[in-house]
């Protein structure tokens, strides 16, 4: 059995999402036939099975972003050489209880600590609340369950978010992270109309002084 992985689809790309799959398990494929569609950040592009073989097992399903390197499809007949991804041995389980402390978290690339406790981190998983959304209440700003609760109803009555997908998502990610690690200025500057002679449109002084090339002709 051999298994393909993401490969690298240039351009520095490291994700992509599942558009669709042109097969399914169970399937015999040829080498260089469509095998599915996936969404970078710049364009949808289609992937050519490796293989000739029977599909054994996806990976992944439309809408999953995958990593570059992680497993795509499973191929039977197809050779040995690849690792399917089993965990081999025992997981072990610890049976103590430890105490819960706020710990911050990392939000966005700025940098900037969130604190909230596990707890806390747990009900804003199950509730679909980022926690930088919620406007923390606690002791030395810790973000408590109300505050998470409160985050939860305004999104609530806000409705449903839409799901940002390629070039719309890449976006978004830049903008947030200029948002976060750009410094924000503000350039102003005071101008004293009373100071232009009578008789004189001020706006089209001030746009011939500062381009002359845009200012109005008068004829």
């Amino acid at each position: 059995m051999r298994v393909f992985k993401l490969p690298d689809l240039g351009e520095g790309l490291q994700e992509a999402e599942i558009v669709t799959w042109h097969v399914k398990v169970g399937d015999t494929v040829a080498a260089d036939q469509p095998l599915l569609s996936v969404e970078t950040a710049k364009a949808i592009v289609e992937i050519p099975s490796p293989y000739a073989g029977t599909i054994g097992k996806l990976f992944a399903q439309p809408g999953d972003i995958v990593h570059l390197g992680a497993p795509l499809a499973s191929f039977e007949g197809a050779g040995n050489d690849a690792d399917a991804g089993t965990v081999v041995g025992a997981v072990k389980v610890g049976s103590h209880v430890v105490a819960e402390s706020a710990t911050p978290l990392t939000a966005g690339a700025g940098g900037a600590g969130i604190k909230a406790t596990p707890a806390v981190r747990a009900l804003a998983r199950r509730l679909g609340v980022d926690l930088a959304m919620a406007n923390p209440s606690g002791p030395d700003g810790v973000v408590t369950a109300a505050d998470v609760e409160r985050a939860a109803s305004t999104l609530a009555e806000s409705g449903p978010g839409e799901v940002l997908r390629g070039v719309r998502r890449a976006m978004a990610q830049n903008m947030a992270r200029a948002q976060s690690e750009v410094a924000a200025a503000t350039v102003m500057d005071d101008a004293d109309i009373h100071a232009w002679q009578g008789g004189h449109d001020v706006t089209i002084a001030w746009c011939a002084r500062s381009w002359p090339a845009a200012a109005p002709s008068r004829g």
